[in-house]
């Protein structure tokens, strides 16, 4: 049995980040406008380790409820598994090919070794793989904890030793009363050696068990099971499920039909829906295609129609002569000719609800639809893109529906394995944009397939490594937008290092500006603080640590360091930075350190100085700690006074036009410096 994991409520808390170890934690309070005080304890010197999410509730309750073995009776992998886990070692492996129930066996063996545990259960979690390159010092170790570490799709390009140091982690979490199931592919665990005695093969159970099961156990449908076997004597107006089985179905396929079916048991309607729906509107979609063969017209329509549910008739048809290439003909004769525009997206399969055109009722109809054009109209593909890319650009009449079209064309790639569906890098000159490979679009659909439990592994490797370092501009910024939405919040340390190839680049433009952008919402949007800032220090040159280093990662770290401290764009960042500085001198000393690292570069100077003149005045207006600015900038003063920005901060330019809070700035900082003299006492 095959169970997709899903992510679920976060078991971080503490503004996600890692608050074990708080001799070095501070307090850092926010006060937001009209809202209660928010307390959160930080540890901005701890390493934040991999985030863990809760096991799906639903998939707990199948593999509880409905488990089938391969074989039907006997042992599968999940026993063997838990035979394993029961030796102490803390490291259990389940290996496999796609569709052969590597995750729901590991679910099941955690959960058969919680029978044998007594009063202390595991509590389950999976372990999300935010690592580039992996590091198993990232893993969690907590008491009593089952972790499952699903890396399938990224295995084969691990180093040789991470078994071996896997082993070693488990031995870690045996002693807490802890362990670690690796998921992996069917080739990517050693098969000699210790490591190998780990491991267990996964084997997909029969089809035809795992929905008569789900329907009989997790659903009360044992009705619609029998229903399901070639042999069932069909009565009259009953809906034919006997067709709907397959040898070799995917397990996730199996749990999807008997929840389906489920959902619409005792009514005949519903079932005939149901089927539809799961077979995904093929047979419905082949026959208008058929019917439509001398008539593009209406083809353009339906596709125009499910790209853009929800819009006005006229609109779809607009875009439908759009992607025809069609000139209006406003004559009568044509007006009161043919079909009228209702009947024509009738029956297609759409409904006109409001005076606008729907597929509510057909659930997965448009991906139906779209795939059937990838599948059967592939000369066709070249011309879609660019139609889907111009109607959906800022302005256009498809720009609000960019996030779902996006999303279909990126369960198209991960459904079909194909990432020819998916933006692509190379693509040059002005049909980038026609091939959705630049920009918004491109951006949203590589966050959609970097998240996929099959391709996404494929797709982070091409966002590091022909995405982020690219001189071209316009394509190193899709890397950066991709870094800035829900892929940053699933994955923020990869998307860490995306962002450092991004600016450690040696031109200036606008994927700098994007991922400035990128680093500022990891701290504000998605409480990453502590990480983010690690991350900056180390790359600018101040953690110390070996590794590979180069003029890169230092331009990176200082472009990166000036794009938290613009206050003009953000200001949390440096309040949170500011807050924990107050609590932890050595948090004072690095902000001086990246201060002094950045403003001695001259490609920088005239950012610098923007950015400590923000400081200043607004420390002066009150939007920062006036006592601290003073003095931070003051250390960053002592000894670069000669460099041009400190200079003209600190004294001012000839020409410049001095702002009240500026010219009281300096007013007190010359104060600090040279106090007035103290008349001395007979």
């Amino acid at each position: 049995m095959q169970l997709q994991p899903e992510a679920s409520a976060e078991y971080e808390g503490l503004g996600s980040q890692n608050a074990s170890g708080n001799e070095r934690s501070v307090v850092v309070q926010a006060q937001a406008a009209g809202a209660a005080s928010l307390v959160t304890v930080v540890n901005i010197h701890e390493k934040a380790l991999l985030p863990v999410h809760e096991v799906a509730p639903e998939v707990v309750e199948a593999v509880r409820k409905a488990w089938v073995r391969a074989d039907g009776r006997g042992s599968g992998a999940a026993e063997e598994l838990r035979d394993v886990l029961s030796r102490g070692s803390g490291l259990g492996v389940v290996t496999g090919h796609d569709g052969s129930g590597r995750y729901a066996a590991a679910v099941r063996a955690l959960l058969l070794v919680n029978r044998e545990r007594g009063a202390a259960p595991l509590r389950l979690g999976q372990v999300t793989p935010d690592w580039d390159p992996p590091d198993v010092t990232l893993l969690p170790v907590e008491p009593n904890r089952g972790y499952l570490l699903d890396v399938r799709d990224e295995i084969a390009d691990w180093p040789k030793d991470m078994p071996a140091k896997l082993a070693g982690h488990g031995r870690l979490l045996a002693q807490v009363g802890s362990c670690l199931v690796v998921i992996a592919g069917q080739n990517g665990w050693p098969t000699t050696g210790h490591e190998a005695d780990v491991a267990v093969l996964a084997r997909p159970a029969a089809p035809r068990s795992l929905v008569s099961t789900h329907l009989s156990f997790l659903h009360q449908c044992t009705g619609l099971a029998e229903r399901l076997h070639p042999e069932y004597e069909l009565k009259e107006n009953e809906q034919d499920l006997r067709h709907l089985i397959t040898d070799g179905m995917h397990p996730q396929d199996a749990a999807d039909l008997a929840r389906l079916l489920a959902e619409a048991a005792g009514d005949e309607g519903k079932l005939a829906a149901a089927v539809e729906r799961f077979t995904g509107w093929r047979d419905y979609v082949s026959a208008f295609f058929v019917r439509t063969t001398d008539r593009p017209e209406d083809r353009a329509l339906l596709l125009a129609a499910v790209l853009l549910d929800g819009f006005a008739p006229a609109q779809v048809n607009q875009a439908a002569r759009d992607l025809l290439g069609d000139t209006v003909d406003t004559s009568v004769r044509s007006a009161l000719s043919g079909m009228d525009l209702g009947s024509r997206l009738r029956a297609g399969g759409a409904e006109t609800v409001d005076n606008k055109v729907t597929f509510a009722h057909r659930p997965g109809f448009g991906y139906a639809v779209l795939r059937h054009i990838w599948n059967e109209l592939d000369e066709a593909q070249i011309h879609i893109r660019k139609w889907i890319a111009r109607i959906t650009a800022d302005g256009q009449i498809g720009a609000p529906r960019l996030d779902a079209i996006a999303d279909l064309l990126a369960k198209l790639a991960a459904d079909y394995n194909d990432s020819s569906v998916l933006p692509n890098p190379t693509v040059r000159g002005s049909e980038a944009a026609a091939a959705l490979s630049r920009g918004e679009p491109a951006a949203r659909m590589l966050s959609v397939a970097a998240q996929h439990p099959v391709l996404g592994a494929g797709i982070r490797k091409q966002l590091r490594e022909s995405w982020a370092p690219s001189r071209d501009p316009e394509v190193a910024r899709v890397a950066a937008l991709v870094c800035q939405g829900p892929f940053a919040a699933k994955f923020p340390g990869q998307a860490l290092v995306r962002l450092r190839h991004v600016l450690g680049r040696d031109v200036d433009d606008r994927a700098n500006e994007e991922a400035g952008r990128a680093l500022r919402a990891l701290v504000h949007e998605h409480g990453k603080l502590a990480q983010t800032w690690a991350a900056v220090t180390d790359w600018i040159g101040l953690s110390g640590s070996s590794g590979p280093r180069g003029a890169n990662w230092a331009r990176a770290g200082r472009r990166a360091f000036l794009a938290l401290a613009d206050i003009t764009a953000d200001a949390r960042p440096v309040e949170l930075l500011l807050s924990a500085a107050v609590h932890d001198k050595s948090v004072t000393d690095e902000l001086v350190a990246c201060w002094g690292a950045t403003v001695s570069h001259t490609a920088h100077a005239r950012a610098c100085e923007n950015t400590l003149t923000a400081w200043a005045e607004a420390s002066i207006e009150g939007c920062l700690p006036a006592d601290q600015v003073l003095e931070l900038i003051e250390e960053v003063i002592n000894g670069r006074v000669g460099l041009d920005p400190v200079a003209a901060v600190a004294v001012g330019r000839e020409t410049e036009t001095q702002s009240k809070a500026m010219r009281e700035f300096r007013r007190r900082l010359l104060d600090r410096r040279f106090p007035a003299a103290r008349p001395e006492h007979p």
